[in-house]
Parts: C-alpha cells; sequence; structure tokens
C-alpha cells in the first residue's frame, strides 16, 4: 500500500476517533457478511452508535501514537497482530465491551485484544473487564440513588417523629374522654 494513503487512512481514523481515543480492539476472525453486519447494527443500536472499523496493523498504530495513546510501542504491537479491527465512538468503551462480551459467547471466532480507555492501553483480560463496569446510565442512577437517600431518610425521620407526636395527641384526647368533640 502505497505510503501516502497510509497516511491518509491513519488520519481518518484519527479524526473518527476525535481527541478521546476511547476504543476496543479485537480480531472479528473469519465473520460472514450477514453476521457482520448483524454485529455493526448490535453496536450502533445497543451501543450508542458505535461503528467499527477493520484496519491495517501499522495504520492503527501510527493514529493511536499520533493521538497520545501512552504506552510503549512493543506492547501495542502485542496486541496488534493478525486481523484487527477498531470498535470506537458512542457511549464509550464500557458499552462497547458488554456487546462484544455477548458476542463473543455466540460467536466464538470473535476475541477481544485490547483497549484504549482514558488514554491508556489495556490488555486483553483488562479490556474484557470493561464488560463488568457500569455504563454511564447505571452510574447515573447510581448517583441518583445516592443523592436522594438522605433525603428519603430525613422525610422517614420527619414523618416518624409527627406521626409519633399526632398518636400522643390522639392517645392524650381519648383518655380524657373527649373523643372528636374534645379535638
Amino acid at each position: 500500500m502505497a505510503k501516502v494513503l497510509k497516511q491518509m487512512l491513519a488520519a481518518q481514523l484519527e479524526a473518527a476517533l476525535g481527541e478521546g481515543a476511547d476504543l476496543l480492539l479485537i480480531d472479528t476472525g473469519p465473520m460472514p457478511v450477514e453476521v457482520n453486519r448483524e454485529f455493526r447494527a448490535d453496536l450502533r443500536s445497543r451501543a450508542g452508535g458505535a461503528r467499527m472499523r477493520v484496519i491495517h496493523n501499522r495504520t492503527a498504530r501510527v493514529a493511536l501514537g499520533a493521538l497520545g495513546v501512552a504506552d510503549p510501542k512493543e506492547r501495542l504491537r502485542g496486541l496488534l497482530k493478525g486481523p484487527s479491527a477498531v470498535l470506537f465512538g458512542g457511549d464509550g468503551p464500557i458499552s462497547i465491551a458488554k456487546v462484544v462480551r455477548e458476542w463473543v459467547r455466540r460467536h466464538k471466532t470473535l476475541t477481544i485484544k485490547g483497549a484504549v480507555a482514558d488514554g491508556e492501553l489495556l490488555g486483553p483480560a483488562d479490556a474484557a473487564g470493561l464488560a463488568d463496569l457500569p455504563d454511564l446510565t447505571q452510574l447515573k442512577g447510581m448517583l441518583a440513588g445516592v443523592i436522594q437517600g438522605p433525603a428519603r431518610g430525613l422525610a422517614a425521620s420527619l414523618q416518624a417523629v409527627y406521626g409519633g407526636l399526632a398518636r400522643a395527641l390522639q392517645a392524650r384526647v381519648d383518655k380524657e374522654g373527649g373523643g372528636d368533640a374534645a379535638a
């Protein structure tokens, strides 16, 4: 492949990744066209519009190096062996990893090679572990629960205090024999 074409492909990948450069590297293995289309559609729908691009390993190394991925090149070379595809965009590497984990279970030829998250290169085990982390929507729900917890506790405490006061007053009125007329 001509050097100019490789530089253009690397620049195109850099532009697609943007400054975040959060991605997952996979080996799709022998994947039929129909399965490939289904996988890409699943990524777009379930990972917030994530995309997959099959890329030449040297082009990927150049693009990731230009984006400032903090890692020695030897480790990156170790991950970029054989056929490679880059999964990027959407809701980030965590949601992409969740989709890929399901596909790995169904299609044994698909393997996770690594990931780049927050500018750091992760190996296959760490990249697969991203699927166990909560994604953005789960984190928002957890944060809402944490914020809502103290307010809920305060409301329950106040309700218990005022409820107890009301029951004590009602018991006093009932003891005096006044009933509803005395109140």
